[in-house]
């Protein structure tokens, strides 16, 4: 079953901004034009900082050799790291919270608590 990864910024310039994505969509995030998600006013942040992607039943981020680190609940991430609902993931003075659902299969909205 195809799950949802809602993204929700918790701190930096983006604060508020909720992004879902469906599992099979790799998320790029950075300053670049070509990020998923666009963090430009984020000095700390590099163009192409992470890519948080779905594998195997599991969801994971991965640092694209960013200047300044990507982090998991304040530990730095080194390949591939598992993230699960909750989980924190930083990079500059950016965080992002993320939560992962089953995918509506009957057109019903997303909870919107997150």
């Amino acid at each position: 079953m195809k799950k949802i990864i809602c993204l929700i910024i918790k701190s930096g310039p983006l604060r508020g901004h909720k992004y879902f994505v469906n599992s099979d969509c790799p998320v790029m995030i950075g300053r670049a034009q070509e990020a998923n998600i666009r963090i430009s006013e984020d000095k700390f942040c590099s163009r192409s900082h992470a890519v948080v992607f779905w594998e195997k039943n599991a969801c994971f981020v991965k640092d694209l050799g960013s200047t300044n680190g990507t982090f998991v609940n304040k530990v730095k991430v080194v390949g591939n790291v598992k993230v699960t609902n909750q989980d924190i993931i930083s990079f500059g003075k950016t965080n992002v919270m993320v939560f992962i659902a089953d995918r509506p299969q009957n057109g019903k909205p997303l909870i919107d608590s997150w």
